[in-house]
């Protein structure tokens, strides 16, 4: 299959100081109510051992409850969880 190829002309350079002033950190206030907006995505990059790990715990869960466990759902509780025993 061939590789195809991206036309990148009609792109613009844009400078940091420009791009960082176009889009400013958030605010406190936007940070409170991005709960109300659609989810946000996460990448997680794991060591193999600790991907192998997961797949263990989710494995051992499902068989042992009979629900499937997904990776996201590990993961966003394991979030929540660490987060909520931080001090804020």
């Amino acid at each position: 299959m061939a590789k195809r190829s991206v036309d990148m002309s009609r792109l613009s350079r844009v400078s940091k100081t420009d791009a960082s002033a176009a889009v400013p950190f958030a605010s406190a206030r936007s940070v409170q109510t991005m709960s109300a907006a659609k989810p946000m995505g996460l990448t997680v990059v794991l060591e193999a051992e600790d991907y192998a790990a997961l797949r263990n715990y989710c494995l051992r869960r499902e068989l042992g409850t009979g629900k499937r466990l997904t990776h996201r759902e590990v993961m966003v509780s394991a979030l929540r969880a660490y987060l909520a025993s931080e001090p804020a």
